[in-house]
């Protein structure tokens, strides 16, 4: 009997840099695990390997790379600019895979697969239950997770993959992002509904210089649309209070503090906390929300699907969300 040759494993019959690029993937979760600890042992608690198995995994990186990753000393771990470069490119292609495992499931029919999506504070209060409450009726089995973020989390957790799109007033963007407009957030005078304005049923920017204004913080895009309107009427106010989130804003406005220039977001719970929502006259306030994706990168079907019903909902409900 003749015997059998010996197969070559699929590793050994690529060729150098392919096998290269498949060993080191093979190893890119240790490699990530050492890197953000900083620590051979915490990382192989967190992949479930001794600590001389994770030493000897970096080592054989380093060798098949030619290069150093780390340097080690007996009181410390830190990257080399080798071992930063690789870090930075080895999480976007460990979520990259994730997101790929992500989109095939999803293609089968939509009937399963993950959408995760960033909105801004205002837009995530006011227009994000809208679509849930359709888009579970029309893919159940698509999971949903939501995170309300500032702009420089919402870039970056894009940027990194860890979320498919955002939704924001947020621009200009990073250059690895892209912007796309979808509709202008109006903003209105929020006050009590006892206040004299709110009797008088509208408002305009010359009152702001004798009122008590309630301001969201310096670098927020509400902060701009505001500082842009009396910038341009010839008007100066000293804020009262400021805060960064929209919630904090309405409280203290209906605790008679003052008023805000914000987005009505919400009517009923601008109702419920005695409070109301005051159209300029003579002067249109309004910032541009947007969507933010990475640039030149086709979004998969669940975070497709959720987007057009998004989209939907803006078009069939822009009045009751004051939006144009």
């Amino acid at each position: 009997m003749i015997p059998r040759p010996r197969c070559e494993s699929e590793a050994e019959m690529l060729p150098q840099p392919e096998k290269l690029a498949l060993t080191l993937f093979r190893r890119l979760d240790v490699f990530i695990a050492v890197a953000e600890t900083l620590s051979f042992r915490r990382a192989g608690e967190i992949v479930g390997r001794s600590q001389p198995a994770v030493t000897a995994h970096i080592n054989q990186m380093e060798e098949s790379l030619g290069v150093k990753l780390f340097i080690r000393s007996t009181r410390q771990v830190r990257l080399t600019t080798a071992g930063a470069e690789l870090l930075e490119r080895g999480k976007r292609l460990m979520a990259e895979s994730e997101r790929l495992v992500r989109d095939i499931h999803a293609h089968a029919g939509l009937l399963t697969g993950q959408v995760v999506a960033s909105f801004s504070p205002t837009i995530a209060v006011s227009l994000v239950p809208r679509v849930l409450a359709e888009f579970e009726v029309e893919h159940p089995g698509i999971r949903v997770m939501l995170r309300e973020d500032l702009a420089p989390q919402m870039f970056e957790s894009i940027r990194n993959g860890n979320v498919d799109f955002g939704i924001g007033p947020y621009r200009p963007v990073i250059d690895e992002l892209s912007f796309d407009p979808i509709f202008d957030q109006e903003f209105s005078l929020i006050v009590r509904m006892d206040h004299p304005i709110a009797i008088r049923g509208f408002a305009r920017l010359k009152d702001l210089a004798n009122l008590n204004v309630i301001c969201s913080a310096e670098g927020t895009t509400a902060r701009a649309v505001l500082e842009d309107a009396i910038r341009a009427e010839g008007i100066s106010i000293y804020p009262k209070y400021e805060a960064v989130h929209y919630p904090t804003l309405y409280a203290l406005a209906a605790a008679g503090f003052g008023g805000a220039v914000m987005p009505a977001v919400d009517l009923g719970m601008l109702s419920a906390m005695g409070l109301t929502a005051v159209p300029f006259r003579g002067k249109r306030l309004a910032r541009t929300i947007g969507k933010v994706t990475r640039r030149g990168e086709a979004l998969a079907p669940g975070p497709k699907a959720f987007l057009r019903l998004l989209m939907a909902v803006v078009e069939r409900e822009s009045r009751n969300l004051g939006i144009s």
